[in-house]
């Protein structure tokens, strides 16, 4: 039996049960009507979405050069900007660790919320892009590895090993930082995949 054009077919994940939902989706979650599991969750509007991500994104720009440390040693005095610091986790040898504090934790949040941007404000404006399928793809490829938490957590560690040292100081970067991880958690919190699919729903937010 075909489905009718006002549902759309799809499967529960935890059960495999086919169910129809409205293609028009006006309630906030639909669950599995055999095992209960959630089959889907409306994200927060498409406008709010938008000015989290922009925000994110404008957080991240100057906490690449704001120091994130400032460490005196009998008068000697360093500090250490983001990128400073993965230098000196390279140079050290550690280029696993280097590699994927640079793609987990500055260089795949941001391109995150570029890919956002770049799918959500057209549909804010009622325009549907060619590519949105492709960023989609990204977007989600990028979900599993956009631990920006896993740099914060290493940066923690590394005041507590350096405090010992001599008098340290938190800089501004890390106070940036801290903003930027908030922001982005909260973004991808928000933003549901599968209301890009619903175009009335989509266009309305």
């Amino acid at each position: 039996m075909s489905t009718p054009p006002s549902l759309r077919e799809t499967a529960c994940k935890e059960c495999g049960i086919i169910v129809h939902l409205p293609l028009h989706l006006s309630g906030s979650q639909y669950r599995c009507p055999r095992c209960n599991a959630l089959i889907y969750r409306r994200g927060q509007k498409f406008s709010h979405i938008i000015v989290m991500a922009f925000t994110s994104l404008m957080l991240f720009v100057p906490l690449t050069f704001l120091p994130i440390l400032d460490l005196n040693i009998m008068g000697l005095e360093a500090q250490s900007t983001l990128f400073q610091a993965l230098w000196m986790v390279y140079r050290d040898g550690y280029y696993g660790i280097a590699f994927i504090a640079m793609m987990t934790g500055v260089l795949i949040p941001p391109i995150m919320m570029l890919l956002l941007l770049a799918m959500l404000v057209p549909l804010h404006f009622g325009y549907r892009p060619k590519k949105v399928r492709l960023w989609y793809r990204l977007y989600e490829k990028m979900y599993d590895w956009g631990m920006a938490e896993v740099y914060l957590i290493s940066i923690v560690v590394s005041m507590v090993k350096l405090h010992g040292m001599g008098s340290l100081h938190i800089g501004l970067g890390f106070y940036m930082f801290i903003f930027f991880f908030i922001t982005f958690y909260i973004t991808t919190v928000w933003f549901n995949p599968d209301d890009i699919w619903y175009d009335d729903d989509a266009l309305d937010h």
